[in-house]
């Protein structure tokens, strides 16, 4: 599987002022195509602590970094800066990342705008990086290279992050991932609960050890209890895929019934890569 790791930057995420919707966003992209995040760290506005969580994540030599967060105008965005420190790089103007802001200036009907000092901070970024286009917003995001490991960084406002993270962020990974397809079962249950389900759970990752299996108890439904179970299967085939799914789902439906409960609804979704940009 390819790996995947984030550095998430910002003091609002950690005193509780912004919830880390970005995060979950990327994740559930990534997990529609075949990987995840396996691991997600959050550090605050201090260029010690971005420097030392990207050497954290980049010890584990994930195929790709994705850093969020940081790169805007003011002094508290300081994300590249500590990319660079813990690449040991130094971080100058970029020329095509300097156009790329005054395009968008002009683009937006600013062209009068003056490139003040913090506007042309957005295009200092680490030697050896890559802007790229942030076709909603002002900084651009930056690819730049460690060993085996890419690494992106995004804007923290969400539909810049997600702008740029579609258009450039997510066909890289895609590419190295291949070509792969993902079946995912949502099973409603009624009148039983997920104590119950236990054994037939560890059964069922015994016989599919590759695939997703998580249950999600929802409490008390007009006096039954109710759990919701997904299952996710992703193969290079895509029959494959959805046989296997499908039999975890008719092995599950069979356990319920055996319990006295039923499957309330079931919700089959296909995914092709391609369509979860």
């Amino acid at each position: 599987m390819v790996s995947v790791s984030s550095l998430c930057v910002g003091k609002e995420l950690l005193i509780g002022k912004t919830t880390n919707t970005n995060a979950t966003w990327v994740g559930a992209r990534l997990f529609g195509i075949g990987t995840m995040i396996d691991r997600i760290l959050t550090v605050t506005d201090s260029l010690d602590e971005i420097s030392s969580g990207l050497l954290e994540l980049l010890a584990r030599k994930p195929d790709f970094i994705i850093v969020i967060g940081g790169l805007g105008p003011t002094p508290d965005d300081m994300t590249l800066k500590g990319v660079a420190r813990a690449l040991g790089k130094k971080v100058k103007p970029n020329a095509a990342a300097l156009r790329l802001i005054r395009e968008h200036y002009v683009k937006t009907g600013r062209s009068d705008f003056e490139m003040t000092a913090a506007r042309r901070k957005m295009a200092v970024i680490p030697e050896g990086s890559t802007p790229m286009v942030n076709e909603p917003g002002t900084a651009p995001g930056v690819r730049i290279e460690s060993g085996p490991t890419v690494i992106f960084c995004l804007p923290g406002v969400p539909h810049e992050m997600k702008s740029i993270y579609s258009r450039s962020v997510h066909p890289e990974i895609l590419r190295k991932i291949g070509r792969l397809f993902t079946t995912k079962i949502v099973m409603q249950l009624e009148g039983v609960f997920e104590s119950t389900l236990t054994p037939d759970i560890a059964e069922a990752v015994r016989a599919h050890p590759s695939a997703y299996i998580k249950s999600h108890p929802r409490g008390l439904k007009t006096g039954k209890p109710h759990v919701e179970l997904d299952l996710v299967v992703v193969a290079p085939d895509r029959p494959e895929s959805e046989s296997e799914c499908s039999a975890m789902a008719d092995f599950f439906a069979q356990r319920v019934a055996q319990a006295g409960g039923t499957v309330a609804r079931r919700t089959i979704t296909a995914l092709h890569p391609r369509a979860q940009l």
